[in-house]
């Protein structure tokens, strides 16, 4: 069978240097506060056939989804929930996993699902993951 012009494979085959990029093109997005254009290099490795470490990539994808639910849909419980789920998958890839240091993510995205959660106030600054490992010159790679 066939697939429709445009359409995406549904376990796609990713080089080592494939899935790199599409690791560094989605912390560039999610640090540019595109999170629906985030999520969908993060997806193209968790989908792929060999996406390791499956959890993390599906954790990555989480936390864009939940930020995009709140910022294009004003949706807080939402938004909170797939957070949350995000959060779970996260933390057990801290404190750092491929040059992210998950441990400051993870605390921003509680302070969010707190803020969502019915704090008061502003919302706090957008999360951001390259900020970390740009500080302390790590080199990123799947």
């Amino acid at each position: 069978m066939s697939r429709r012009p445009g359409s995406r494979e549904l376990h796609p085959s990713l080089t080592e240097e494939q899935k790199s990029a599409l690791f560094a093109l989605g912390i560039e997005l999610f640090d540019a506060g595109l999170w629906f254009e985030a999520h969908e290099p993060w997806e193209e490795i968790w989908r792929s056939d060999r996406p390791q470490p499956r959890e993390l990539f599906q954790g990555l994808v989480q936390a864009a989804a939940g930020l995009h639910i709140w910022h294009q849909r004003r949706r807080a419980a939402a938004a909170s929930r797939m957070l949350g789920r995000a959060i779970d998958k996260l933390s057990a890839f801290a404190p750092s996993t491929l040059g992210v240091e998950l441990e400051e993510l993870v605390a921003s995205l509680r302070e969010w699902r707190r803020w969502l959660d019915g704090a008061e106030g502003p919302p706090p600054d957008p999360p951001r993951i390259g900020a970390a490992g740009k500080r302390s010159g790590e080199r990123r790679g799947c």
